[in-house]
């Protein structure tokens, strides 16, 4: 019985998805084979069938390690807000658009974009573990902020989306088609703070 992800050695993980990642991007999706991924990881086969169910759960995979500090810093001020609504939409959306503009996020996008009509179940995987999982955390944070009256919200789902895709606006597309290289700290802050003036606009009792 193959074994489940807790009894894995955190070690070994992360072994793997080094030498995934790296596989990853020197051959894409299409091209990368567990048996190269094995072989730069310096595991076998079995080693990677036992932490992942197959090369798409391992691309995901890749996706979020190399993420997931900006994520934690995420899930920290949409799990615990201060109470502070315009400092924590703030803290929110730099920590969104930090996200975005990763260079890891975007090569794997990339990478993604180039096989998406051969392989649309990797796209669900990714939206379904980086979007939605967002757009539903934040949806979660503004009806505990409707709740204690610091909004008036009718659709808590629609201002979460209205709230990221102000903070968003054409930037991940520019990013992502190489036009925009980079936001520096202080952009990213003006950004977001228009983003939150508009959402409170709307949405401020």
């Amino acid at each position: 019985m193959r074994k489940t992800p807790a009894e894995l050695s955190p070690t070994k993980r992360a072994q793997i998805l080094s030498g995934a990642s790296a596989v990853f991007s020197d051959l894409g999706y299409e091209r990368a084979s567990v048996d190269a991924i094995a072989a730069r990881a310096g595991v076998s086969k079995a080693t990677i069938y036992n932490h992942f169910e197959d090369k798409k759960a391992l691309f995901v995979a890749c996706l979020s390690e190399e993420t997931r500090a900006v994520e934690e810093r995420l899930r920290e001020v949409l799990d615990t807000p201060s109470g502070d609504l315009e400092r924590d939409l703030q803290l929110i959306g730099e920590a969104l658009m930090r996200l975005l503009l990763s260079p890891a996020i975007l090569k794997r996008y990339r990478i993604f974009a180039a096989q998406v009509d051969r392989f649309p179940e990797l796209g669900v995987a990714l939206f379904e573990q980086g979007t939605s999982a967002t757009q539903l955390r934040m949806t979660l944070y503004l009806e505990r902020a409707s709740a204690a009256g610091a909004l008036r919200l009718e659709d808590p789902a629609q201002a979460a989306l209205d709230f990221l895709a102000l903070c968003h606006g054409d930037i991940p597309i520019r990013a992502q088609l190489g036009v925009l290289k980079s936001l520096t700290d202080e952009q990213i802050r003006a950004r977001v703070a228009h983003a939150v003036r508009v959402f409170l606009c709307s949405y401020h009792p």
